[in-house]
């Protein structure tokens, strides 16, 4: 008899979960037509008219200008003249030799003094003084000045 009850009972376990996962399944994923008519009144696409030439879409933009829009990139034109050779410019380098961190001080001040630009320039162990000015009389005095603080300097003239 046992046998013959354990022969049904694992049958009648399973068909009744079945029914219940089925039965749960269903109430669960009731379907409502109220939630998927809003989706079906998608408006139709509209026919947007050719544009004959490459230009009218910047005017188009122009027209109808919003506020925050700015065009990817900026146009520049420009016109090189090959005819005349580029001119040449002088650079004058300002040699001083090696210098102690207080005469190096007491240099970006007098030039910062005579109000000239400059630019340091340094390969490996050597350092440059490279001055971009075309007053060589100026370059002079700041040599006679630099020399108040124990610099010797010397001007050289680099043409480029």
């Amino acid at each position: 008899m046992h046998t013959m009850l354990a022969k049904w009972l694992f049958p009648a376990i399973a068909g009744g979960v079945a029914i219940f996962l089925v039965i749960f399944l269903v109430q669960v994923n009731r379907s409502d037509a109220s939630i998927y008519a809003d989706k079906a009144d998608i408006p139709k696409a509209q026919n947007i008219p050719s544009i004959v030439s490459k230009e009218k879409w910047i005017e188009r933009f122009s027209k109808h200008e919003q506020e925050g829009y700015f065009y990817p990139v900026t146009e520049i034109f420009v016109e090189v003249d090959l005819k005349d050779p580029p001119k040449k410019t002088t650079i004058y380098q300002l040699k001083a030799g090696d210098l102690d961190p207080y005469q190096l001080y007491c240099l970006k001040e007098v030039l910062h003094q005579y109000k000239t630009k400059y630019m340091f320039e340094q390969q490996r162990d050597d350092m440059k003084l490279v001055i971009y000015s075309q007053n060589v009389k100026q370059l002079e005095n700041i040599v006679k000045t630099l020399k108040n603080y124990a610099i010797n300097a010397q001007i050289i003239k680099i043409v480029r």
